[in-house]
């Protein structure tokens, strides 16, 4: 991997793991719907995305094609069945189902196209999944069946968002109309619930869609170019160790041990895994 391709990966788990902190900050106080959150971050990431969605219509038109449609739909239920979920279900459980689920259906969607791991990447993998488990361990309890089949499918939804999104030619476009598409969705949702949010849950629901995803999605569109499903699979398992550290410093949350061990298990079976790939 070169030195452009580290720091773009870097910057893009930093703003998907911001989205989680930005959603902590948020969603901490009860009187955020974590609802009407989501509602507001895609928006937000729509808005500031127009310009550009507006600006390429000329040269290069929507085609609403399979790939048009299905893209925005991945992009809104991943975002709604995320929120939906955490109403019932515990942060280390859900976050676990998530991940899991990620990976499982990019890594079926990589094997299914030919992209077979080794021995070694299989145990890099294994390590870094291992971290994850040792990480969110205290957290994990029996979830609810409705909330954990909500965050199964959120993250079937993301693995398929990334999987489809990846090799566009365009990432900035593709990803401005994904959002911007999702707009129709937001509207009929807001007109149907109301939207209950303080001052602060709107500031962390616009910086979380307008920064860490309309322009976080932007970069992971443009790694997953350069990157197979498998390593864009296993990278996303450090997301939750870089929100952890996150807590640590914006939420005023314990730096503990366990969260040390856990990181360097996670990003050591990322390392072992992308190494013995290279071979």
């Amino acid at each position: 991997m070169s030195f452009r391709l580290i720091t773009l990966t870097a910057l893009t788990l930093i703003a998907f793991a911001a989205n989680s902190v930005f959603a902590r900050l948020a969603l901490v106080d009860a009187s955020n719907d974590p609802v009407s959150f989501t509602l507001v971050r895609l928006f937000a990431g729509a808005l500031l995305l127009s310009y550009i969605f507006l600006k390429n219509g000329k040269t290069e038109p929507l085609r609403l094609n399979f790939k048009a449609v299905f893209l925005p739909l991945m992009l809104f239920s991943y975002a709604i069945f995320f929120s939906l979920s955490y109403v019932e279900i515990e942060t280390g459980t859900g976050a676990l189902i998530l991940f899991a689920s990620v990976q499982l259906t990019m890594m079926l969607i990589a094997i299914s196209h030919g992209q077979y791991l080794n021995g070694i990447e299989w145990g890099g993998f294994l390590l870094a999944f291992g971290g994850l488990v040792y990480l969110l361990l205290p957290g994990i309890g029996a979830p609810p069946l409705l909330a954990a089949i909500l965050m199964a499918l959120s993250g079937i939804s993301w693995g398929f968002y990334s999987v489809w999104g990846q090799g566009a030619q365009n990432p900035i476009l593709l990803t401005s109309r994904n959002f911007v598409l999702t707009v129709p969705l937001v509207v009929i949702l807001a007109l149907i619930f109301k939207i209950e949010l303080t001052t602060e849950g709107y500031m962390w629901a616009i910086l979380s869609g307008a920064i860490t995803s309309g322009l976080g999605y932007i970069l992971w569109y443009i790694v997953l170019k350069e990157l197979t499903t498998s390593t864009a699979a296993i990278l996303q398992l450090s997301v939750p160790a870089i929100a952890a550290f996150g807590g640590v410093l914006f939420l005023q949350e314990a730096l503990t041990t366990r969260l040390i061990i856990a990181t360097a298990l996670i990003f050591s079976g990322i390392l072992v895994k992308i190494r013995a790939g290279k071979k």
